[in-house]
């Protein structure tokens, strides 16, 4: 793994203190989310990525529909506390894994029917997302649905208008001499493989993710399930 890479994972190892767990607004929609996983999650084995304190974790489980659940994070389970809210009884097909980098070397390939990640791909830059995809492809089934929410300048700002200086404060460097939202979400997706910092959010936009997704040979279903007000979630598939 290069340097870069490496320094963004690292980078969450000092945030998120007992484990991140979304709230519930109105324009995130985190029901909205529930409710369409919930008619439309199938299969044998799930993998959610960045579980942090087992928020969803802890839903999809109660779903029952998965004999094995990988939920994997940067972050430790005591670091996330993860058992404490989950219940360690759940251990009869939840499999925590803290990762270090991209590669998902401890599951074997053609294994995973479902993917789900929510509010961490928004955190990792371009060539992260793209090490990421690039080894969902091996681990995944013929079929298999993979559900990734990440960050797009034009629909955040499009939401939550207010929020424009958090927005510019992601990209400092280029940021403060945007003069127009439109120059500002250039700005964005031009630093959408910049350095990191703690906690940064990476705005690779809707275009630019379902370009990656075809060049890995995934078919794109949905660009955007538009489920989340904010950020936009594809919905794809190896097929």
């Amino acid at each position: 793994m290069n340097e870069k890479l490496k320094k963004e994972i690292e980078g969450f190892q000092k945030i998120w203190k007992n484990g991140y767990r979304t709230g519930y607004s109105q324009k995130r929609n985190q029901r909205g989310v529930e409710e369409y996983i919930r008619k439309n999650m199938k299969g044998k084995c799930c993998l959610e990525i960045r579980c942090g304190g087992g928020q969803w974790s802890k839903f999809i489980y109660n779903l029952n529909i998965f004999d094995k659940i990988y939920c994997i994070d940067v972050l430790s389970e005591e670091h996330n506390q993860f058992w404490a809210y989950v219940g360690e009884e759940k251990k009869d097909k939840i499999v925590y894994v803290h990762v270090k980098d991209f590669s998902l070397d401890f599951i074997k390939e053609n294994t995973i029917d479902y993917v789900f990640s929510y509010d961490v791909f928004c955190h990792i830059s371009y060539s992260g997302q793209k090490e990421y995809l690039k080894s969902l492809y091996k681990k995944c089934r013929l079929n298999s649905r993979l559900f990734i929410m990440y960050a797009d300048a034009r629909k955040y700002l499009s939401s939550e208008p207010e929020h424009t200086h958090h927005v510019k404060g992601y990209i400092p460097n280029k940021g403060k001499d945007c003069k127009s939202e439109e120059e500002l979400i250039e700005a964005c997706v031009d630093d959408k493989d910049g350095q990191p910092s703690i906690g940064r959010w990476y705005w690779i936009g809707v275009d630019n993710f379902i370009d990656l997704c075809f060049e890995l040979n995934y078919k794109v279903l949905y660009p955007d399930l538009n489920i989340d007000k904010t950020n936009p979630i594809t919905l794809f598939a190896k097929l």
